[in-house]
């Protein structure tokens, strides 16, 4: 025995990293020592059992610094418990050894006496545990670690911006569009290098946003100098890692976004796309954006990619101001001492002032001066950025960089040149849109003069939206206008410098007083010399090359050598504009082959040459040039003409030399300059638009006001016009005197007659209408819009005085109306008040608003067979006298009535009457969109009783607010007819206490079988929805509840709203809710958002 026993310690003590045959050794260790324990082999159980734990120990804390290394992943459950019973054993085996020492040292023999069995049995078990736990260790080695879950939010460094107004503005309105449900996805747009992923990064690490989301996700979604997305296998490998999802051995990208997708089910998300380049399909990557509150945030420099499919909100990153480039340049700089040295402070603030506002160049040139601390070190370092990029400058390559992938990136070479042309405007310039076109013509970079003007104008209008969209031009200071970042201008520069065609001479902005040297104008293409001081030219430049010349913004510029244009016979654009010339020399005549001239301001020249080559765009507003000189008729192949009625000398003769006008044949665009509407009459107006009238060619009218630019005519296709006037009879004078003669001629139009603004459409659906007349501001019954009235789809009435009803117009008039909106006429009593013949037969939408006397749309028993039978749309809005929005008999020829909308009429008590349902003919069958808001004394919608079978069967969406005394939503016996509600809600029905009543309850447990979405707001005594909880919701999806203290149990129970996916309400609220299921409760707050 003795042995055996030494055998069985030998092995426990050898084994302190490998146990051998366990199953064995627990046979020989415990079954022979239990069964013939004595005084002797108890001290040899004693050692093995402390061997065997210390085995044990050491293998517990082997796996404990193991899982201490690991910095990935955590510990498993598995070891855990393992780990646990493993300190729980050695703690009772040492109590247990502590005990024998104890007797031992005391030389008893108490062992012997009958307890000692117990002792006995307590060491078996022991023993059995220990040699388990040896058992199990090699099996919990490989099990010992796991993937943990993924973390909320991986924190990302990047700079603060909470001290810039510029970057941190756009991160509050992302924050409180987060807050909402209504959006989505939000898109940062801008420039290169502007800040959008620094205002993201910002985001993603945002107190609030951990609060928001159960999880955030940052995915880069493109590489740098790659004009495309990361392919769909990387993006799903990212977020797989992000969540850490176990994907190894899967190679089909399908069930990895299956895996995403139901990861992410029922979990409150983030993602943030860095980079965008192109549309990216969400769900092709496991991303489902559901109800639950989940948001995508964006960024690109791409327009274009911000569409709907991915975002509802877009926001555009401007440049930083002066005085945050300036703090952002000395944060980064990071030397109190350099910015307060009075020789080397302001020259810091000139290199910053040199970074225009781009947050990624003020940091690498701020971060290049950091080691520079001499003021010749700062000077020298100061004329090399200014040199940059013909001269290499230190640190910002990697910008240069990106810059040149978004000119590549354009693809097409008409749209670089188009973009390089851009550059030779004076920096921080806000280039006329219209000119730019112009110059590009005549540059022949929109195509050849074989393609139409028009073909040619479009394709220019293409390409500007495209360089808007890319963000190399950005929107100047109106719609009309587009400027070129600093730093983008100077790349454009050096990038046409390999572009023998763009050879160029620009020295813009620098305050020169002598012009460049004669041997810098040679064999150049173009030259800019705008925006300096310069007061004199060279006599006769060898210039043979010459296509653009760009004189521009030098007031000191007084006169022109009589030579000077002599060696420039291929010159196209010439631009003296604002400069102090008195008169052109006579070698203008030379330039035979000049397309464009621009004159505009130079307000001390008072004439024009009688010859001036091919001109088709000449530019004279503001000039000393007020009356157009007859010989300007000699300019025929002029296209756009740019004048104004008078120079800024107010005592200057408003006279107008109008017959030029109807001279030149292939005029296109007229554009006038206009000091104040004053000046414009309308007597004037219908004078210039009779001249324009007999030109074949002419597509635009504009007239520039001091704020505002109006287009009074264009003709946008062979047959379609558009015309903004004050007077009908101007727009019918034009009409008669063109080649269209009548209005029944011209295709679709849009014609607009007293309108201050015709931008603003009340009628929410006017584009529908191919021939749409908006008048306002009229009185009593125009004869001239009568004409045009006859031939339009779409009418609106705007604040028309001294008429009591729209038919005064006349029924036979307005046969061919679809559309109507009335609003602000303050004298009309009735829509319709004529006897006899159909009225509107084809009429589909009506809008009425704000008509103060409005007693009934239309009069009792006027309404016959075939009248208003089409009317698909009725909106009535702020009309406090109408009692009565269907009078009797008026209804049953609505048979067609989807949309319904009644607003602010105080007077009006019900909707739907007795009377209406009186008959056999069914009540608006087709009605879809009820919507009454704001109705002071509306008591019922429907009076009590049934309506005739087939009534408002189809109606979906149901929207109440501020009724203030209605009690009822559906009287009893109405919902069984309304069973296709989908959308309901109601707000502020301050009596309202139930939505269903239990009469239409009881026996019908499917009242609402398709509600999807119900809605209730500000109702303080609504007590509950419905009075029995067992009634079936079986389509609900969203649940949205908000001010409604005493609505204390909702009318679910387990199984009955299946398809709930979203609940929104108060915590508050939520939390006082009574329930009979408690935990039927704990599921439904999984769906909850608090708000």
């Amino acid at each position: 025995m003795a042995g055996t026993i030494g055998e069985v310690t030998g092995f426990f003590a050898a084994t302190a990293g490998v146990v051998q045959t366990l199953t064995q050794a627990k046979e020989v260790l415990v079954n022979p020592l239990i069964a013939q324990l004595s005084p002797d082999n108890v001290k040899k159980i004693h050692d093995a059992l402390n061997n065997a734990v210390k085995v044990l120990g050491a293998a517990r804390m082997d796996f404990e610094n193991e899982v201490e290394k690991n910095k990935t992943r955590v510990p498993s459950r598995t070891y855990m418990e393992w780990r646990r019973r493993v300190v729980e054993i050695e703690r009772q085996v040492g109590d247990l050894l502590a005990e024998y020492r104890h007797r031992s040292n005391e030389g008893t023999r108490l062992w012997f006496i009958p307890p000692r069995w117990s002792f006995r049995e307590d060491m078996k078990k022991m023993c059995e545990t220990v040699i388990n736990l040896l058992q199990e260790r090699t099996e919990i080695r490989h099990k010992m670690l796991v993937d943990g879950a993924a973390e909320r939010i991986v924190k990302r460094k990047g700079p603060n911006i909470k001290n810039y107004e510029t970057l941190q503005k756009p991160l509050e309105n992302i924050l409180d569009w987060l807050k909402t449900h209504r959006v989505k996805g939000i898109g940062i747009h801008g420039t290169v290098g502007i800040g959008k992923t620094t205002i993201m990064l910002n985001l993603n690490n945002h107190d609030q946003v951990a609060k928001m989301f159960d999880i955030v996700i940052w995915l880069t979604v493109s590489r740098e100098g790659s004009n495309e997305n990361l392919r769909r296998e990387h993006l799903i490998h990212t977020i797989a890692q992000r969540l850490k999802l176990t994907i190894a051995g899967t190679s089909n990208v399908d069930e990895v976004a299956e895996r995403i997708a139901t990861e992410l089910k029922g979990r409150k998300f983030l993602l943030l796309l860095d980079d965008v380049k192109e549309y990216l399909n969400l769900n092709e990557i496991g991303i489902h954006l559901s109800n639950n509150g989940s948001k995508i945030v964006l960024t690109t420099r791409l327009h274009h990619v911000c569409d709907k499919r991915m975002v509802d909100r877009v926001i555009k990153v401007a440049y930083l101001s002066r005085d945050e480039a300036w703090k952002m340049f000395r944060d980064v700089l990071g030397s109190k001492k350099l910015i307060e040295d009075v020789k080397i402070g302001p020259l810091a603030f000139e290199v910053c002032r040199e970074c225009s506002g781009l947050p990624l160049l003020i940091e690498k040139v701020a971060d290049t001066f950091k080691l520079k601390n001499t003021e010749i070190l700062w000077s020298e370092g100061l004329n090399s950025w200014r040199m940059w990029p013909r001269q290499e400058f230190e640190g910002i390559r990697e910008v240069y960089e990106l810059l040149r992938f978004c000119y590549n990136d354009l693809g097409v070479e008409w749209y670089k040149k188009r973009f390089l042309y851009g550059a030779l405007y004076p920096e921080d310039s806000n280039i006329n849109v219209d000119s730019l076109l112009e110059c590009w013509d005549a540059e022949d970079l929109l195509g050849n003069g074989n393609d139409a003007r028009k073909v040619r104008r479009g394709i220019g209008d293409l390409a500007l939206t495209h360089l808007r969209n890319v963000s190399l031009l950005e929107e100047g200071k109106s719609d009309y206008h587009v400027t070129m970042h600093k730093f983008i201008r100077q790349a454009a520069l050096y990038i046409s410098e390999g572009y023998p065609e763009c050879k160029h001479l620009v020295e813009t902005n620098k305050a020169l007083r002598e012009p460049p040297n004669e041997e810098y104008w040679r064999e150049k293409k173009r030259i800019s010399l705008g925006g300096n001081e310069l007061d004199r030219l060279p006599d006769s430049p060898n210039c043979s090359m010459l296509s653009t010349l760009f004189l521009q913004k030098n007031l000191g510029l007084k006169n022109i050598p009589t030579a000077f244009f002599e060696h420039m016979t291929t010159l196209r654009v010439l631009d003296i504009s604002h400069t102090g010339i008195k008169s052109l020399p006579s070698s203008l005549s030379f330039l035979t082959g000049l397309k464009v001239l621009d004159l505009n301001n130079c307000q001390q020249l008072a004439e024009l040459p009688s010859h001036i080559g091919e001109l088709e765009s000449l530019d004279i507003h503001g000039s000393g040039i007020t009356n157009l000189p007859p010989h300007i008729e000699n300019l025929i192949f002029l296209k756009r003409l740019w004048v104004s009625f008078e120079n800024r000398n107010d005592t200057r003769d408003l006279s107008f030399n109008y017959n030029t006008i109807s001279k030149l044949s292939r005029l296109e665009e007229l554009v006038i300059d206009v000091k104040s509407p004053q000046q414009l009459t309308n007597e004037v107006l219908e004078t210039i638009m009779n001249k324009v009238a007999t030109l074949q060619k002419f597509k635009r009218l504009r007239v520039c006001f001091p704020n505002t630019i109006v287009d009074v005519l264009e003709v946008v296709a062979p047959r379609t016009v558009r015309i903004r006037v004050p007077e009908a009879r101007i727009l019918l004078s034009y009409i008669e005197g063109s080649q269209w003669r009548v209005v029944k001629r011209i295709g679709p139009f849009r014609f607009f007659v007293g309108c201050q603004n015709s931008e603003y459409h009340q009628n929410p659906n006017f584009v529908i209408y191919k021939k749409y007349v908006k008048y306002c501001n009229g009185v009593g019954i125009n004869n001239p819009i009568l004409q045009v009235l006859a031939e339009a789809e779409g009418f609106d009435l705007v604040n028309h005085t001294d008429i009591k009803q729209l038919s005064d117009f006349g029924t036979i008039n307005m046969k061919q109306i679809r559309g109507c909106l009335v609003e602000s006429c303050k004298t009309i009593e009735t829509i319709m008040d004529k006897v006899g013949s159909e009225l509107l037969p084809n009429l589909e939408q009506l809008f009425i608003n704000n008509l103060p006397l409005l007693e009934t749309i239309w009069k009792e028993g006027l309404v016959q067979p075939g009248s208003v039978s089409k009317l698909t749309t009725l909106v009535i809005s702020n009309c406090p006298l109408l009692d009565k929005v269907f009078p009797p008999g008026a209804i049953e020829h609505l048979r067609e009535i989807g949309n319904l909308t009644i607003e602010k009429c105080d007077n009006v008590e019900d909707i739907f009457t007795e009377a209406d349902a009186v008959g056999n003919l069914s009540v608006l069958p087709k009605l879809k969109e009820l919507i009454l808001l704001d109705m002071a004394k509306l008591s019922s919608i429907w009076r009590e009783g049934p309506l005739q079978p087939g009534s408002l069967t189809k109606l979906t969406t149901l929207i109440l607010s501020s009724c203030r005394i209605l009690v009822k939503v559906f009287p009893p016996s109405v919902n069984q007819q309304l069973c296709e509600i989908r959308y309901l809600k109601i707000e502020k029905c301050g009596l309202v206490e139930d939505i269903i009543p239990e009469a239409d309850a009881v026996g019908n447990l499917s009242v609402l079988p398709k509600l999807e979405e119900l809605i209730l707001l500000d109702k303080a005594i609504l007590s509950r929805i419905c009075a029995i909880e067992s009634l079936e919701w079986p389509s609900l999806e969203k649940l949205e509840i908000f001010g409604c203290p005493s609505l204390r149990r909702l009318p679910f129970k387990e199984g009955n709203s299946a398809c709930l996916e979203r609940i929104e309400g108060e915590q508050e609220w939520w939390g006082a809710l009574q329930w009979q299921n408690q935990e039927y409760k704990e599921d439904l707050q999984n769906l909850c958002i608090f708000r």
